[in-house]
């Protein structure tokens, strides 16, 4: 891979931990949030080490690109992302404060227009921002304090699902208990499931309408690799 290609590994990944009586709300989601992180750095390396094989197009499916250096910037966006969330989350916790659900705000009641079709409040998608990786030339990326200040004026579920659309988190990859306490996560602490969900099936309708490969291969696997059932307990 060229230098002008080349994407930065992530840095300042480990912040420090919270004191050892965590709020449970708050050791949940740090839960969670580990076994992201410990994902995308396998799925650096794993990347890195197997794109010159056939069918890494089918691996690369659900980034929206088979570009190795977008899908390095992606999982370097991800892994930033994560930590500065969890830092975020530690500082909370430092301060002995938990976090609460954010509550459902249900439409006023009015009568429906005949020609509209009334949507639900999780059905709506989020603003879409800017994704610097999607110039495959790559000419700059999200700082580390440009990714935590973002973190932190937005609603912890939304910085959970970036994080998963940036390591290319699909459903199918993870195991059931997971992605039903990775989905409750997003949608309790003011994140959308609708929209997370929406924007990959853009993402592979995109990549699928392109000129890629879907047929198998022995040399990669058919799915990004299983995450396990994280700990009930705290971390």
């Amino acid at each position: 891979m060229s230098a002008a290609t080349q994407t930065p590994a992530p840095t300042s990944l480990d912040p420090p931990r919270a004191p050892g009586d965590l709020p449970s709300r708050i050791a949940r989601v740090l839960g969670l949030l580990r076994k992201l992180i410990d994902h995308g750095k396998q799925l650096a390396t794993t990347v890195q080490q197997r794109a010159p094989t056939p069918n890494f197009n089918l691996f690369a499916k659900p980034f929206g690109t088979a570009d190795l250096a977008a899908i390095l910037a992606r999982i370097t966006n991800g892994l930033r992302r994560a930590a500065a969330l969890e830092a975020r989350l530690c500082q909370r916790a430092a301060r002995g404060q938990d976090l609460a659900p954010t509550p459902i705000r249900l439409p006023a009641a009015r009568a429906p227009h005949p020609a509209r079709q009334i949507v639900p409040p999780d059905a709506q998608p989020e603003p879409q921002h800017a994704d610097p990786t999607q110039d495959p030339r790559l000419t700059r990326l999200p700082t580390e304090e440009e990714i935590a200040a973002e973190v932190r004026r937005r609603p912890v579920g939304a910085v959970i699902a970036d994080i998963c659309h940036d390591l290319g988190i699909t459903p199918g990859q993870l195991d059931r208990a997971f992605w039903e306490e990775l989905s409750h996560a997003i949608i309790a602490y003011g994140g959308s499931l609708a929209g997370f969900l929406g924007n990959l099936n853009r993402r592979l309708f995109t990549f699928g309408s392109g000129e890629h490969s879907d047929r198998a291969d022995p040399g990669w696997p058919a799915a990004l690799p299983r995450l396990p059932t994280p700990a009930t307990g705290p971390p």
